[in-house]
């Protein structure tokens, strides 16, 4: 619908809403420029305004052009407001300008360190919020859809490429960033040479990897962390993420029967090996938990600091309660990483541990499981109706 199509009041209102978008942009900007530029270095701290006040203006220019699809799908009725759903959507986008702000320059040191780690961290739960309150409030429309789409492509691009800035993970790792890009330009090419490219079937197993993936990026954003723990967790978690986009590369160009490619990995997850292996690698990491648990009751406040050894003794028998009895498993799972992440070294039975919750992360915790309310998340979205 075009612009010049909206009754005046509704544009009036859509235009009100966007400069208040606009003071929010701003706002951000200028206090956390004030705060960098009085704590860290005044070059980095004006790269940093540079950078995230470029992608900010982006931000608004696409939430701009999008005001005119305010309308819910198969509806050409102008909502007169933006929801909230779509507020929190680009509030998310301004969270990402300000992970870019740190790109090129030296990782922060001591608590402003900790920055990059809470953008990402507030940018992944407005992806899980936004989506909510657009359904609760029977508010999806055509503009939420751009917003995600924009925060999707450029998010992944840009967090991974920090993480790689920063050292956290290997040059191999990147293509993660670049996967989506690559897909659609590979689509697009086809399509050139005149060949056919098929509709790409649901699945919910996008949802897990592209959750899981997010997840882990977060965390490589955490200052504890850091190579070689990260160096091989990456590599552990880039391998379902890009065989994920393989095999959907494979349906959506007819190398494999969408129906029968989508049904045979549903029957796999729920086959009696998927079922019973990941029950005992959670038994059996619970054990491992256990023993390093007691080997390290006194030497870890040696290796930590107080703060973070206290922590470390919570996750780690937090994880051993959650793995044992199939309890919010997955968070068991990432208990579990944290516990070998925060004191890695070569040791057998640290491998192991990262070895051992990735595979969780991606299973669940198999047969047995007492309650597993995350599982909802991945057959479903919140606010809607549960799946059958």
């Amino acid at each position: 619908m075009p612009s010049s199509s909206i009754h005046s009041p509704i544009k009036k209102n859509l235009k009100k809403e966007w400069l208040f978008a606009s003071v929010f942009a701003i706002f951000f900007a200028g206090l956390i420029y004030l705060l960098l530029n009085y704590f860290w270095e005044a070059d980095y701290a004006l790269r940093w305004l540079g950078l995230a006040s470029a992608f900010s203006m982006w931000q608004l220019l696409i939430l701009w052009r999008s005001l005119p699809s305010n309308h819910r799908e198969g509806e050409d009725e102008l909502l007169s407001t933006l929801g909230w759903g779509n507020a929190v959507s680009f509030a998310r986008g301004i969270f990402i300008a300000g992970l870019l702000g740190f790109l090129f320059s030296p990782w922060p040191k001591g608590w402003l360190g900790w920055l990059p780690f809470t953008f990402y961290l507030l940018a992944a739960f407005s992806d899980l919020l936004d989506g909510y309150l657009a359904r609760i409030n029977n508010h999806v429309t055509k503009l939420g859809a751009a917003l995600d789409m924009n925060n999707d492509s450029w998010g992944v691009l840009i967090v991974t490429g920090l993480v790689f800035w920063y050292g956290q993970v290997p040059i191999w790792y990147l293509p993660v960033g670049l996967a989506r890009y690559i897909f659609i330009a590979g689509l697009w090419l086809r399509e050139k040479q005149g060949k056919e490219n098929l509709e790409m079937p649901p699945s919910f197993r996008r949802r897990i990897f592209a959750g899981i993936q997010m997840g882990f990026i977060v965390s490589m954003l955490a200052p504890p962390f850091s190579p070689p723990a990260t160096t091989l967790a990456a590599s552990l978690f880039m391998l379902p993420f890009l065989v994920g986009f393989l095999y959907d590369w494979f349906l959506i160009t007819g190398k494999i029967d969408p129906e029968k490619g989508v049904k045979l990995f549903d029957d796999f997850l729920i086959s009696a090996p998927m079922r019973w292996i990941p029950f005992i690698i959670r038994l059996i990491t619970a054990a491992t938990l256990i023993l390093l648990t007691i080997e390290m009751w006194q030497s870890i406040f040696v290796q930590l600091p107080v703060f973070l050894a206290l922590l470390w003794i919570i996750f780690s028998l937090s994880a051993i309660v959650m793995l044992l009895l199939g309890v919010l498993g997955r968070l068991g799972a990432i208990f579990a990483l944290i516990v070998a992440g925060l004191i890695f070294s070569s040791q057998a039975n640290h491998i192991f541990l990262l070895f051992a919750g990735t595979a969780l992360l991606f299973t669940g915790t198999g047969v047995f499981s007492l309650w597993s309310p995350e599982e909802w998340l991945i057959y479903n979205r919140a606010g809607e109706q549960a799946d059958a």
